[in-house]
């Protein structure tokens, strides 16, 4: 399975998530370059972790839901897609 199997909202959605998310990274060097407060930094930088957080959990809900049709049309390697995804959960 490739991302283009996720469907075009999909993939708009995580491309806007991820721009913004690149924003935000982009934003925390500045602040690092500019000997900003170490809690204004660190504030961002949670942000940061929970848009990507956000992100992957968006991506993740799409991809078993594709590995899921696929176990329902039979194809039993959809079953290991998604006991692959779950292993890789933290």
């Amino acid at each position: 399975m490739r991302t283009h199997d996720l469907g075009d909202e999909t993939l708009t959605s995580l491309q806007k998530r991820l721009r913004r998310i690149e924003g935000q990274i982009r934003g925390l060097q500045k602040m690092i370059d500019e000997g900003r407060p170490c809690d204004q930094v660190l504030t961002q930088m949670s942000a940061a972790k929970r848009a990507m957080e956000s992100a992957a959990a968006l991506f993740l809900k799409e991809y078993l839901a594709v590995c899921a049709a696929e176990v329902a049309e039979g194809n039993t390697q959809g079953l290991e897609k998604i006991n692959e995804a779950l292993r890789r959960l933290p």
